[in-house]
């Protein structure tokens, strides 16, 4: 009988694991570091409840402003990177798909078809106007959609689902969260106060908040002062922008992958230069 080689006697038969508990490792580190981050941002979410009487800025914020200064003090080890880009990724469009699963279909039925419709023309529209106000300020093109769309559909959950289809940069993302947080508080601060000048209604106050806030709990904290109606309508036209995001990730994702098609010639394809998702390689 011939003797068995040293490096198969020493060494386990590699197919013997399980692929799936092998993956199921690999992405442990990153996801339990993803969740501690996460759960740190909601025991500070509650204290402020507790000690402010509301929460001024959301798990969301407090949780991306955790991630970006533990990143800026330290670099996780090379173990950690699956898990991350998997929590980055997959488990980030699993919440946005959550996120709009909480808005029931008899509450959509019973806002009417008209009102979704103007909801989602608005911000289509508010999109555009963002992008080209922030080119016109100088703000580079990445950041400039970042921000718009922050605005514009659900602060700071539209920036991390943008960010990786439109290749931001870190530099960005934590810019723009900035720049959607601050705006934020302003508006849940100073919207209220048009009620008296412009004479709304409650009714009209909530859509006007559900319309202009860009998350739910400020939008919670912008109509309370004003009536339980104002509360109820903001939220279902928050909730209602919120719906909006699948949509434009999709959009911005098919332009990209236009953008990296090629005609027959080898040329790539062109778009509209008035198109904000032309070129997103070689935007800076």
């Amino acid at each position: 009988m011939p003797p068995v080689p040293p490096a198969l006697a020493a060494s386990p038969d590699k197919n013997t694991g399980h692929p799936a508990l092998a993956r199921l490792r690999r992405m442990a580190p990153g996801v339990l570091l993803c969740a501690v981050v996460g759960g740190a941002a909601a025991l500070l979410s509650q204290a402020q409840a507790h000690f402010l009487g509301r929460a001024w800025l959301d798990s969301l914020v407090l949780a991306i402003l955790i991630g970006t200064t533990l990143r800026s003090l330290w670099v996780p080890p090379a173990r950690f990177a699956p898990g991350i880009g998997l929590s980055a990724k997959t488990l980030l469009e699993v919440a946005v798909m959550l996120l709009g699963a909480s808005l029931s279909v008899t509450a959509m039925l019973a806002a009417g078809p008209a009102l979704i419709l103007g909801i989602g023309v608005v911000v289509l529209l508010a999109i555009a106007f963002s992008y080209g106000l922030g080119r016109l300020l100088g703000l580079p093109k990445r950041m400039a959609m970042l921000v718009a769309c922050g605005n514009s559909i659900c602060g700071n959950s539209a920036i991390a689902a943008v960010a990786p289809v439109i290749g931001a940069q870190a530099k960005d993302v934590a810019s723009a969260i900035a720049f959607t947080a601050v705006l934020g508080v302003g508006v849940v601060l100073s919207l209220p106060l048009l009620v008296p000048v412009l004479g709304l209604s409650e009714l009209q106050y909530g859509v006007l908040a559900g319309l202009t806030v860009y998350a739910v709990p400020q939008v919670l904290a912008a109509t309370a002062p004003v009536g339980a109606l104002a509360v109820q309508l903001g939220t279902l036209v928050k909730l209602v922008r919120v719906l909006m995001l699948g949509p434009v990730v999709l959009g911005l994702s098919l332009l990209a992958g236009q953008r990296e098609g090629k005609k027959p010639g080898g040329q790539k394809l062109g778009r509209p230069s008035w198109c904000p998702g032309s070129s997103w390689a070689s935007w800076g």
